[in-house]
């Protein structure tokens, strides 16, 4: 049992954060059964719940509730920034996955360069993955983005930049961070890392039409000329 879990303090802060949701459209929410849910609000929990159902709280809370508040009273590490030290599950559904890779994959086509899919592997931490046979990118790496509250995306923009630091990408790769909010999207243009030698991109997705609204490049590696940069933008196309 996790010492520093909170139970009676837990439930109190996510009692408000449903404010003037019913229980049960709130447990439908974060995803978790009401019957999981109603344990959680009556201190019937051993140890606290995961950190991606404390993120789907926190994203869906009322009354200024916020994640560093729960993962505190759940007895998780927080550092100074208010997250948590301990790497959080990727709290984003399969249907969302899917609607995104399957927009992306559309939107493709439309640079009229042929390429590859290539096969998921989870160790890269990316989503989709495509190569190209020609051109001056070799590999395009995806990643597809959560949209909690904003405290939740700052906090995934600052663990997504460190953990490229330590990853193995040439110079003709490109990572793109895909998102739907346009929130998270400016979020991203006005954070851009100085000290990353990398091709990255970011990229907004419109959720009702399945379409790329916009890209915009964030950093591109000295190979990279403005002209390889405007061939390898997404345009809008529709499913």
């Amino acid at each position: 049992m996790n010492q520093l879990y909170n139970p009676q303090e837990f439930a109190a802060l996510v009692l408000r954060a449903v404010g003037n949701t019913k229980k049960k459209e709130f447990a439908r929410l974060i995803e978790v059964t009401p019957e999981h849910f109603s344990r959680i609000l009556n201190n019937k929990l051993a140890n606290p719940p995961s950190i991606a159902t404390i993120q789907a709280i926190a994203s869906h809370a009322s009354n200024g509730v916020t994640y560093a508040q729960l993962l505190q009273a759940a007895g998780y590490p927080v550092d100074a920034s208010g997250s948590s030290s301990i790497d959080a599950p990727n709290a984003l559904s399969d249907h969302a996955k899917k609607l995104m890779q399957g927009t992306i994959l559309t939107a493709l086509p439309s640079l009229g360069i042929p390429c590859t899919m290539d096969q998921v592997n989870k160790d890269t931490g990316f989503h989709l993955s495509v190569s190209f046979s020609n051109g001056v990118v070799s590999h395009w790496h995806f990643y597809f983005l959560y949209n909690g509250s904003p405290e939740l995306m700052s906090s995934k923009l600052s663990s997504l930049y460190s953990s490229l630091i330590f990853k193995s990408v040439s110079e003709t790769e490109k990572i793109s961070f895909v998102t739907t909010s346009e929130e998270e999207f400016a979020l991203y243009l006005g954070k851009i890392p100085a000290n990353l030698n990398l091709n990255l991109s970011v990229i907004l997705i419109e959720e009702n039409t399945l379409s790329v609204k916009k890209e915009t490049w964030l950093h591109s590696t000295p190979s990279i000329s403005d002209t390889d940069i405007s061939h390898y933008t997404l345009s809008s196309i529709r499913i």
